[in-house]
């Protein structure tokens, strides 16, 4: 019950998250929400992490250090392509794809000759077709007898995969960690974010930091999102996982039943059936995988 209970909770959390950081972005640059949520992170798990793994010291924990820094590139990218997408795209949209990791590692896993199981198939063909029909849409800007496509990607549709892709190598980096807690992990995966955001922010002119009035929206979202890592990450240990994987999963399901009925976002009829399916699809990944 406490499982359900936590994953579910991760799921809104996260949903949350995404709402608020859609809101912000029409005031906000995705640099500064990225920084926020980095610097977060080392202060809410850095003593933690220390207290319950200490300081690295031999070969193996410092090979799960280089690891976790390349986890918080990877996650930098993901983290920017999300927003960037969330900021020009339809909320129901932009978080159903990048939900797509799942198929992206399951598509990894046949390319490396592993043999998936029948559930895991059928959740890869769900989640590729959906995401197909989710991201197209149809080009309103085409006049009779021009040469334009009829067809284009919704807007923020590349951005969304981009980040699908960036996840599916964070979580292969993650999984090769032995030697740590997710607490390290995620900080030293944070200190690597923050590395590279703040010189970005120094060269793309844009300030790392909130302004007073959007300080507490901005500190809002980096608490969502560790609050639904940690309470994701407890699901997970207490388990069974293919339950907790398949509750976290739901993100996709809350995120669209907000953007339906809070911003009364209407997308066409076949990329309504593509997000169905592409829920149904991850769904059944996180069971299967």
């Amino acid at each position: 019950m406490l499982t359900i209970f936590l994953g579910l909770s991760a799921a809104c959390l996260y949903s949350l998250y995404n709402l608020v950081s859609q809101r912000l972005l029409r005031t906000v640059s995705w640099v500064t929400i990225t920084v926020a949520m980095f610097v977060t992170g080392i202060v809410l798990l850095g003593v933690p992490a220390l207290f319950i793994d200490g300081v690295p010291s031999d070969r193996g924990q410092l090979r799960d250090l280089g690891l976790a820094a390349l986890g918080g590139l990877l996650y930098t990218l993901a983290t920017g392509s999300f927003l960037l997408a969330l900021r020009v795209g339809k909320l129901s949209l932009v978080v159903v794809l990048a939900c797509l990791d799942g198929a992206f590692a399951a598509a990894i896993a046949i390319a490396m000759g592993e043999r998936l199981s029948a559930m895991a198939v059928a959740g890869l063909i769900c989640a590729v077709g959906g995401g197909l029909l989710a991201a197209v849409e149809r080009n309103e800007d085409q006049g009779e007898g021009d040469g334009r496509r009829r067809w284009r990607f919704a807007a923020g549709a590349g951005l969304a995969l981009v980040c699908a892709a960036a996840m599916t190598g964070v979580f292969v980096s993650y999984g090769q960690i032995e030697a740590f807690s997710p607490f390290t992990t995620v900080s030293v995966a944070s200190i690597a974010g923050v590395a590279v955001m703040v010189p970005l922010a120094l060269v793309a002119r844009r300030s790392a930091f909130p302004s007073r009035q959007n300080a507490a929206g901005v500190l809002g979202v980096a608490v969502f999102d560790m609050l639904a890592f940690l309470t994701g990450s407890a699901a997970l240990a207490l388990g069974p996982v293919s339950v907790a994987s398949v509750l976290q999963a739901q993100t996709a399901t809350v995120s669209t039943l907000l953007g339906f009925i809070l911003l009364r976002e209407r997308p066409a009829w076949w990329q309504t059936a593509g997000i169905v399916a592409t829920i149904a699809g991850v769904s059944l990944l996180a069971w299967a995988m």
